[in-house]
């Protein structure tokens, strides 16, 4: 599996821009293991009353991988060749090769089942071959189960931390995109610089006010790629990011998860404690 170094590489040279990027109902047209859940549990509205704990916060990812795998099949080839053939956006492989092409950089953060996303990603493209993925280690024919190697030490309720993700690329001296649609993108695109988002992200975007644009295809994301590079909507060299940054978000935000805002060893999200949560 390609592997994201837990200390990104960052490039020095190009544009200080990195672009990460959700998998299930993002790059996969569909979430994966949902679909997987559809078609081998019986008990639909068992399915349904733990998604929408989910979406509730009455559990987390973390919890919620662990229960997905334990009602799907113990067939892991069955489960490896249906994820296989869910559709994938075919415009995201120009996508990533646009944005390379520039010295920016991509990954894929996911908080899905995760044995699908570096195999789907070099069907649809070998090129995605050596594209970072951070997501959880699942081997679904082993022994060792669901772990999560890119979780936060400190907090249990997110296998991927996608925030944290977000905050080291930007601690790195990156402008930093983050492209979603799901439920627990929310807490990465809370501390992206640009969020392109659809869906359960989208809805979360204007019920909080929150800029978001709104997107359907890679293309779409690839055309004002390169557009915001020329007119100063993105820093096109490393000379360009304090200004562009002042500029655009002078502010650090909060924090709306994690530690700092639900209190330590949390595995669903919670009130804040007194005092957390802010700058």
């Amino acid at each position: 599996m390609t592997r994201a170094p837990h200390v990104p590489r960052l490039p020095s040279a190009g544009a200080p821009v990195s672009v990460l990027v959700d998998y299930d109902g993002t790059v996969s047209r569909q979430d994966v293991g949902s679909l997987l859940l559809e078609r081998h549990v019986p008990d639909q509205a068992l399915v349904r009353k733990m998604e929408r704990a989910y979406e509730d916060g009455l559990i987390g990812s973390r919890d919620l991988t662990r229960w997905d795998m334990g009602v799907l099949p113990r067939d892991a080839a069955l489960l490896r060749r249906e994820a296989a053939g869910i559709p994938q956006d075919e415009t995201f492989p120009t996508f990533v090769r646009s944005v390379r092409a520039t010295g920016a950089l991509v990954e894929i953060v996911s908080d899905g089942l995760g044995f699908y996303v570096v195999s789907n990603l070099e069907r649809l493209d070998p090129a995605l071959a050596d594209l970072p993925v951070a997501t959880n280690a699942n081997r679904v024919d082993g022994p060792e189960g669901v772990s999560f190697p890119y979780g936060h030490p400190a907090c249990h309720v997110c296998g991927t931390c996608k925030r944290e993700r977000v905050r080291l690329h930007g601690a790195g001296g990156r402008a930093v995109v983050f492209v979603g649609d799901g439920t627990s993108d929310q807490y990465a695109a809370h501390h992206a610089d640009v969020v392109f988002a659809k869906d359960a992200l989208l809805a979360w975007g204007r019920a909080t006010g929150r800029h978001f644009i709104a997107w359907e295809r890679f293309s779409e994301i690839a055309a004002w790629f390169a557009e915001a590079l020329g007119d100063g909507r993105l820093p096109a060299t490393h000379a360009d990011l304090a200004a562009w940054r002042a500029a655009h978000r002078p502010e650090v935000p909060g924090f709306i998860c994690g530690p700092e805002a639900w209190g330590e060893g949390r595995t669903v999200p919670g009130p804040a404690p007194d005092g957390a949560g802010e700058g």
